[in-house]
C-alpha cells in the first residue's frame, strides 16, 4: 500500500488529476513535465489508494521519488 502525501500541488510532489471529459485518463504533473496515462496504469504505479483518492477528491498528490518519476515516464 502506497503512502500518500497531502499537501499543496507543486511543492516537490507529483500531482495527478483527471483529463477533462474522460473517465479513465489521468494527467500527471511531474517536476519538469507532464504525461497522460490511463487510470489502470496509475493504479499499477501508485496503488489503489491513489485511485480511491482521485475518485473522491479529483486530485491526488504523490511523493516525488526517482522510482515513481521513472515509472510515470515509462508509461
Amino acid at each position: 500500500m502506497q503512502a500518500l502525501q497531502q499537501g499543496l500541488p507543486g511543492r516537490g510532489g507529483i500531482q495527478c488529476e483527471w483529463v477533462p471529459g474522460t473517465m479513465n485518463q489521468v494527467k500527471v504533473y511531474l517536476p519538469d513535465h507532464e504525461v497522460q496515462i490511463s487510470l489502470e496504469r496509475l493504479q499499477q504505479i501508485a496503488g489503489v489508494d491513489a485511485v480511491h483518492e482521485l475518485y473522491l477528491k479529483g486530485l491526488v498528490c504523490l511523493p516525488c521519488t526517482s522510482q515513481m518519476c521513472e515509472a510515470f515516464d515509462r508509461s
